[in-house]
């Protein structure tokens, strides 16, 4: 399956949601903050990254995601927000944020997204290390 970077400060919602993907078979790491979150993200090149916008730092996700997006340009992003009116904006602001899910969310919105977005983009462990 897939390799998928978690950032979100709400250590609960982190495991959680890890957890979750993990019981679909993916890989998954978690990440607690901005600077954790991109470090991760460069040296293990998630196929997916699922960040939450407002992270409590210097960064928001939108910010992280590029950070690593520059890194590994085939990473896909889902950004999880809990301020309401951002989720239009946030879609809006770069280009590299492939979804937006707003919180509260179902369970299956965000396996629905990450099925979707996985499906675009499947790599073989090799073409990881090339990527």
């Amino acid at each position: 399956m897939a390799r998928i970077l978690i950032i979100e400060n709400e250590e609960l919602l982190a495991q959680t949601l890890a957890r979750m993907l993990e019981l679909g078979g993916h890989e998954v790491l978690v990440a607690t903050n901005a600077a954790n979150g991109v470090a991760q993200g460069v040296a293990v090149r998630p196929d997916l990254i699922i960040a939450d916008w407002m992270l409590g730092g210097r960064l928001h996700g939108g910010e992280v995601a590029a950070l690593i997006a520059d890194a590994c340009p085939r990473v896909k992003t889902i950004i999880i927000t809990g301020y309401i009116g951002i989720a239009s904006q946030v879609r809006g602001s770069d280009n590299r944020i492939d979804e937006v899910i707003e919180k509260p969310f179902h369970t299956e919105q965000m396996l629905a997204a990450v099925r979707r977005l996985l499906s675009k983009t499947q790599f073989s462990a090799a073409e990881r290390r090339r990527a």
